[in-house]
């Protein structure tokens, strides 16, 4: 539970407060900028991933895939302004918890 704890800590981390503003508002308009949060939000789970002794190189993929696949979703998704970008922001941090749960487990 301690190492689930420690990767989710990572993912908040990666995903707010390492992402900044200028990401966090470009990363809609520009796939290399998502791709650069993605990179930066892998980085730092996985530091988590070494710091536990967790890491494998396929978690790695598998992270930025699916990272970057789900805040493209996000950015993207057509109904943003009739749902609200709140309930997609539930929906995109239960994805990434899904994903974290994934790394810790397999």
């Amino acid at each position: 539970m301690l190492n689930l704890a420690i990767l989710i800590w990572c993912h908040y981390l990666g995903d707010f407060p390492l992402q900044g503003d200028f990401l966090s508002s470009q990363k809609t308009n520009y796939k290399y900028i998502l791709f650069v949060h993605g990179v930066i939000w892998t980085g730092t789970v996985c530091a988590g991933l070494i710091y536990i002794g967790l890491f494998a190189w396929w978690k790695v993929i598998f992270l930025l895939l699916g990272h970057c696949l789900v805040d493209n979703w996000k950015c993207q998704h057509p109904k943003t302004k009739e749902l609200g970008m709140r309930h997609l922001l539930w929906i995109d941090q239960l994805l990434h918890i899904i994903q974290i749960i994934q790394v810790c487990y397999l």
